[in-house]
């Protein structure tokens, strides 16, 4: 009698669950409150139910924990608990968590069965993408990333337009982004801005969690087929740290894809003043720009269009569709773990390939802003990423007098992060030494 109620269990969910999904959410807090209000407005749509809730901080989550119990949804205090009384009451989970908890918490799920939505990154490293994807492969269940801009229509239309040639034959690729961030957002959690959270490898950094978004989107348009994306074969890079933390907050990042394209990324937490993201592709008839907030352009020879583009609450909804249909078998059109795995390399490679340069203090400002704030910026940032973004040159060329050559490496064979350039610095300070 105990072995048959063992195996029932344990049965795994079907892969293609019947309508309304009873949907699990670990977390409610930070960024996992997007995550929850985006599923209650679907629950109260009917499109899906409520099955299970992780609340680990319930003293910060009084008001997500008051509408669940109106509702009658069982909360627990630890994901593996959730998972291993709901197991058979769960279609699908959500995982909004901190990235060194990604890996664990996505194979935990995949070994039963479950359907799961992963935050972006999807992963640290190259070797937890490895260990997703062999559980996804013994599973049956294909993961979804939370990639946000792959669910939309438009990023697809986009790279439909690029296969189809309408600016011509790449040449290439330009991204700058400029995201000033506070004190206060590496105070947020335990993770915010360190390489390792004591149980894994976090790698947090604006190419790696914020601004990710623009790595993620290149490597797929630059991919030979609708549904693939690029594979890097050589990357350079210049790493910076200007604020408090363990990993960069600056970066300057080349990488060639095996068509010979060259991407040049610059993204930074550290300027004084924000500049939204834009992806410039340009080809040998035309240019694409892509920007973060705002219309698209495509301008060939024979013309110049638009490409509206919804507000970042609408992708955020648009990407919960997306993974509706995708439990339902209905489309493909999202981002897998394979199209994740791309943005993985780059960042696990920038830090093998150099080491975080510290901006001395000569060179940085505490800036106060009226809210009471406090922001580390670097001194005319700014000026040296566009004119770097613009003239397609290191930071140094740009006239940055704290700037290092880049570091460059071969990654035709890299699949594994091998940490050499990642020894995490005691908890202190690790500017004090660039201010002796």
């Amino acid at each position: 009698m105990l072995a048959n109620m063992i195996s029932e269990n344990t049965k795994p969910t079907p892969i293609r669950p019947k309508p309304p999904y009873r949907v699990g959410l670990i977390g409610v807090t930070g960024y996992a409150h997007d995550y929850f209000r985006s599923l209650n407005a679907l629950v109260a749509q009917g499109r899906i139910e409520w099955g299970a809730v992780t609340i680990i901080n319930p003293d910060e989550a009084k008001e997500q924990i008051a509408i669940l119990d109106a509702l009658g949804v069982p909360i627990y205090q630890d994901y593996q608990s959730m998972l291993e009384a709901e197991k058979r009451a769960l279609d699908w989970v959500c995982i909004p968590t901190g990235i060194g908890s990604h890996t664990r918490m996505t194979i935990e799920c995949l070994n039963l069965g479950l359907q799961v939505l992963v935050e972006k990154p999807l992963a640290p490293t190259l070797q937890d993408v490895a260990a997703i994807q062999a559980a996804e492969r013994a599973s049956g269940v294909s993961v979804a990333v939370g990639f946000q801009h792959k669910y939309i229509k438009d990023t697809w239309h986009i790279k439909q337009s690029l296969l189809d040639g309408e600016i011509g034959e790449i040449q290439k690729v330009d991204c700058l982004g400029m995201w000033p961030r506070s004190q206060n957002y590496y105070h947020r959690n335990e993770w915010s801005g360190h390489l390792y959270d004591g149980d894994s490898w976090v790698l947090d950094s604006p190419l790696h969690n914020g601004l990710s978004h623009m790595v993620n989107l290149i490597l797929f348009w630059l991919g030979d087929s609708l549904d693939t994306r690029a594979e890097l074969i050589r990357v350079s890079a210049e790493l910076y740290r200007a604020k408090p933390i363990e990993g960069f907050d600056t970066v300057r990042t080349v990488g060639v894809m095996e068509s010979g394209v060259e991407a040049a990324i610059i993204l930074t937490h550290a300027s004084l003043h924000q500049m939204d993201p834009e992806i410039l592709i340009t080809g040998s008839n035309g240019t694409l720009r892509w920007r973060f907030c705002g219309n698209h352009t495509i301008a060939s020879k024979d013309q110049v269009r638009t490409i509206g583009s919804p507000s970042q609450l609408k992708v955020r909804e648009l990407m919960f569709e997306g993974v509706l249909d995708h439990i339902a078998g209905n489309t493909n059109q999202l981002c897998t773990t394979e199209q994740a795995k791309g943005t993985c390399k780059w960042v696990n490679a920038v830090h093998d390939i150099c080491p975080i340069q510290n901006i001395p203090a000569q060179y940085r400002d505490e800036v106060v802003v009226e809210e009471g704030e406090i922001f580390d910026v670097v001194d005319d940032l700014e000026n040296y990423a566009i004119r770097s973004y613009y003239d397609r040159c290191p930071f140094r060329e740009a006239g940055a007098p704290w700037a290092i050559l880049p570091h460059e490496r071969d990654v035709r064979n890299y699949t594994a992060f091998e940490g050499k350039f990642c020894e995490v610095p005691e908890r202190e300070d690790p500017l004090a030494r660039a201010s002796l």
